[in-house]
């Protein structure tokens, strides 16, 4: 078995991962966006706040699996927290309100943590039981990132299954297409905006607190992951549940592929360029009509 083979293997398994987890955070973003209108800039550190919840769990002595149960918890409050005390007054303001309130919860969060934990990294251990590395499509791949796969792709379908699904779903989806005659039909759209940016924080918490063992814990862990999910719903389609998984894949493979032959600096460019033409060419994205 050639090294190249591995190597490919091996990347392509990280391309999906990586789709994976930036559709779970890019539907967060998504629905947010299309309830609310609001482009959520601390969205990157509810998904850093998951993330942490789970190493500081652990650091108490207590069970990984209580950190994973706790982490969206947290971040639902968090989010709640935030709704209720300043951006349920700036809805449907014309101007830029939301987005540097949102931003400065970003910064009270990463400043907060750095008091609390300090601005080094940390690092969260897998349980025991999924330490080490299987055989997967003939080479050895670790066992924890299989698993966190398997567990954000059975929340994604979850998500899809309550959107399209529930009685849940088809509010927010009437919502989302027009919220003013939503609204005049009945729905208590301030209740469906309270619900979305619950939603879209516990689909954040949940993502940080999968991927805190894969990767370094740290302050400004969400920076990267926030750029990278809005690349995912720009080219996706503001708004759109669908548009998300397609943006996610593109995204997330792109950058995979080219990290095969460039550096992850270059990979990620190629990315943000490819984002640019997007943009200028097709503004509503690729996958919304």
């Amino acid at each position: 078995m050639t090294l190249e083979y591995d190597v490919i293997v091996k990347q392509i398994l990280n391309g999906i991962s990586l789709v994976l987890f930036l559709t779970l955070i890019a539907m967060g973003l998504s629905i947010i966006f299309g309830m609310m209108r609001i482009i959520n800039m601390a969205h990157g550190e509810l998904f850093m706040l998951g993330a942490y919840t789970v190493y500081g769990v652990q650091s108490a002595g207590l069970n990984f699996w209580v950190g994973i149960v706790t982490a969206p918890l947290v971040v639902v409050i968090i989010g709640l927290a935030m709704e209720r005390s300043v951006l349920r007054y700036l809805y449907g303001r014309q101007d830029i309100s939301t987005l540097l309130a949102t931003w400065g919860f970003g910064v009270i969060f990463r400043q907060g943590i750095q008091l609390v934990f300090g601005a080094d990294l940390k690092f969260v251990q897998a349980p025991a039981a999924l330490q080490g590395t299987l055989v997967f499509f003939g080479i050895a791949y670790p066992v924890y990132r299989l698993f966190a796969m398997l567990m954000a792709a059975l929340i994604i379908l979850g998500v899809l299954i309550l959107f399209f699904k529930t009685n849940f779903g088809i509010m927010s989806r009437a919502t989302i297409q027009n919220r003013e005659m939503s609204a005049v039909l009945g729905i208590d759209t301030q209740r469906m905006f309270l619900l979305s940016f619950v939603l879209g924080s516990a689909l954040a918490g949940i993502s940080g607190a999968l991927m805190a063992p894969i990767i370094s814990v740290i302050s400004t862990m969400g920076l990267d992951f926030l750029a990278r999910s809005f690349f995912a719903v720009i080219i996706g389609g503001m708004g759109s549940i669908f548009g998300v998984l397609g943006g996610g894949f593109i995204v997330g493979e792109t950058e995979s592929i080219f990290s095969i032959f460039f550096i992850p600096t270059v990979a990620q460019t190629i990315v943000l360029l490819m984002v640019i033409v997007v943009v200028l060419l097709m503004p509503k994205g690729l996958f919304k009509t």
